[in-house]
């Protein structure tokens, strides 16, 4: 992809962008690590094809990043993004450098994350999620490969990224199965009606992911992750396709995971919910395995 971009070390970016490393690479083309040799800052440049589906998908995010210029991104845990720049037809996203995925870091931990480590990475990233949902944005993508770790920091510090997919909520449409599969809530997967709720989702298989250290809905396909989520869950509820507004049960019967992964949307937690049971209740490690043993013994 890079070559097909003709996009390497030392080659320029635009005016002032030079490419010191390839940092990842997708179907929208490239991420690399560029130094502005005006600042001398050294910073992410996401560079997208220009091609029709991958301009407009683009154009999108750019759409979306200026919707959230209102966010504190230190305080709401999301990529600091420095402006867009041309450089030939390609159209190249200009973002904080940040050290590396919550993926990477995963696989060099090469083990399940405690209970110590999981709360601050999810209260981060619940935050993020409420920040988003407050100004009407779906990320649409949430995952180990679009979290990334921050370790200047004497906690773990971490960061929502990638907003190729994100949408506003009033742009969600029924039908889309758009995103990662592992990740995809029941609604989605059903060709039912979703709205943000199935970030909180995708926020709890992280949490099992995190925690285990493999996926908690190994599919291949949309029949194998709903055959997965029925055979853990149960059937989904008949009422599925209706929206309505949550309601908590006290504290002490709150499992944080099982309110994330209901299959029943109106009863799903949303982020600022979760942020709100989180300072008071983190749920034990030994819960999650007990809901998911039928994979993992």
């Amino acid at each position: 992809m890079a070559k097909n971009l003709s996009i390497r070390k030392g080659n320029t970016l635009g005016t002032c962008h030079l490419v010191e490393e390839i940092l990842g690479e997708g179907s929208f083309g490239v991420v690399a690590k560029c130094r502005n040799t005006e600042t001398q800052k050294s910073v992410a440049v996401k560079v997208n094809k220009g091609q029709e589906g991958v301009l407009q998908q683009a154009i999108s995010e750019i759409a979306v990043l200026k919707r959230m210029r209102c966010l504190d991104r230190d305080i709401c845990n999301v990529v600091q993004w420095d402006g867009f720049f041309f450089d030939k037809e390609n159209i190249c996203i200009t973002f904080e450098l940040l050290d590396m995925s919550l993926r990477d870091y995963m696989k060099e931990q090469d083990r399940g994350f405690t209970v110590g480590e999981l709360k601050p990475i999810l209260y981060q990233l619940a935050t993020a999620l409420a920040s988003l949902h407050s100004i009407g944005i779906t990320h649409m993508d949430l995952k180990p490969d679009n979290i990334m770790v921050d370790r200047s920091h004497q906690q773990l510090k971490v960061k929502l990224i990638d907003f190729g997919l994100a949408r506003p909520v009033s742009a969600l449409h029924q039908g889309d199965c758009i995103g990662t599969l592992f990740y995809c809530a029941p609604e989605m997967l059903l060709g039912a009606p979703f709205d943000e709720s199935i970030d909180i989702w995708a926020l709890g298989q992280v949490m099992a992911e995190l925690a285990m250290g493999c996926w908690l809905y190994p599919g291949d396909t949309h029949y194998d992750m709903l055959r997965y989520i029925v055979e853990t869950q149960g059937q989904p509820p008949d009422d599925l396709l209706d929206n309505g507004s949550v309601t908590l049960k006290s504290l002490d019967e709150i499992d944080l995971i099982k309110s994330m992964l209901t299959l029943d949307v109106s009863n799903r937690i949303n982020a600022q919910q979760f942020l709100v049971l989180n300072r008071v209740h983190m749920v034990d490690k030994s819960l999650l395995f007990q809901q998911c043993h039928c994979f993992f013994i």
